[in-house]
């Protein structure tokens, strides 16, 4: 491992438990059951000259503890975890408040090559559709990354889709068949009608958009997604992101339910590489963590608890659920990788036709 990522607050730490613990899940686990060649949808990189204050000064809860994942070590993190695998990816900004999302956008634009790396923009949400499309354009980027920690007028619980996602970006979107990657909002997520209501209206007037629902619309358990569905599964234009996903209830009801070419798998890096566990308690998401964080629970003791990374648990989830299903190889593929290489070719020839 190249040590630039290993220590205490880099994306990797403990080399001997990735040895000795981390790897051999891979091996046992992972390795056969992958394809040769994946496409990471959800990714994101940063460099810590584009913070403007520190990450935990957000207000938004995150799930990790570095102040930067540059490409290069987006590069190592792929070899890391997934060792012989062919690893293509869609990168995003880290659109937070804190960040200077100007800045971490032309560093974007400086790395992808739209061959087997493409990029999201992290949009100004006052910005016209004018000078979106300038931006989308120079930059080659193939759709938008909003936040809803950009909305200054409202506490996180009442920001609601269409606060953050503007109609200036779904103008752009449609016109070229773009991605928007969605942090669905609110306590409830796509529990919420509220939320329900925004996606029904934004897929129904935007339907060259194409909505990424991210973390599954952060439907960490089935009750939380379950509602939704009734509704959402009609929406052709409506993706499911598995990033982060950790129960495999939540992705086999997916995989039930919404036809497979609109689902796809993503890391989340740097969440990908804490070893860590995500789960819901009577409604309440809850991360085991092996390392005390501030939002997570932790073993007080010599002893930390044996957790492996979060990307793992994810695919554990992910496999299990195609196990159960009896999901063939091609469609394993699919999820791995055709859905989001097509997804992502689809609008840079959107982009090219427009």
């Amino acid at each position: 491992m190249q040590t630039g990522l290993v220590g205490p607050d880099r994306l990797i730490d403990e080399p001997d438990q990735y040895r000795l613990f981390d790897l051999p899940i891979f091996e046992r686990e992972l390795r056969e059951w992958l394809p040769s060649r994946i496409f990471d949808v959800h990714a994101h990189t940063w460099l810590a000259e584009h913070l403007r204050r520190p990450i935990a000064e957000d207000p938004v809860e995150l799930l990790f503890n570095v102040e930067s994942v540059t490409w290069e070590e987006l590069t190592v993190a792929y070899r890391v975890l997934f060792p012989g695998v062919e690893v293509e990816r869609l990168a995003l900004p880290m659109p937070l408040r804190v960040v200077d999302i100007e800045a971490n956008n032309a560093y974007l634009a400086s790395r992808i090559d739209n061959e087997r790396s493409f990029a999201l923009l992290a949009p100004e949400l006052d910005a016209s559709p004018e000078e979106l499309w300038h931006q989308i354009v120079s930059g080659r980027f193939v759709g938008f990354k909003p936040y809803l920690s950009q909305v200054r007028n409202k506490s996180l619980e009442e920001i609601r889709i269409l606060d953050f996602v503007r109609p200036a970006q779904l103008e752009v979107a449609d016109r070229a068949g773009l991605l928007i990657m969605l942090h669905v909002p609110r306590p409830s997520r796509l529990a919420d009608c509220i939320n329900r209501d925004d996606l029904v209206a934004i897929a129904d007037s935007y339907p060259g958009a194409r909505i990424v629902l991210a973390h599954a619309g952060r439907a960490y358990a089935p009750e939380i997604l379950a509602p939704a569905l009734d509704v959402l599964t009609d929406l052709p234009n409506v993706l499911w992101d598995l990033s982060n996903i950790q129960d495999h209830d939540v992705v086999r009801l997916l995989l039930e339910r919404v036809p497979i070419d609109r689902i796809m798998w993503g890391s989340d890096i740097p969440v990908a590489t804490v070893r860590g566990r995500l789960l819901m308690l009577n409604g309440q998401r809850v991360c085991l963590t092996r390392r005390p964080f501030p939002w997570s629970v932790s073993r007080v003791g010599p002893e930390p608890l044996a957790c492996t990374f979060m990307g793992y648990e994810t695919l554990r989830a992910l496999r299990r659920a195609c196990d159960e299903l009896a999901l063939s190889r091609e469609q394993v593929s699919s999820l791995m990788y055709a859905n989001a290489r097509a997804l992502v070719v689809g609008a840079l020839d959107g982009l090219t036709a427009a």
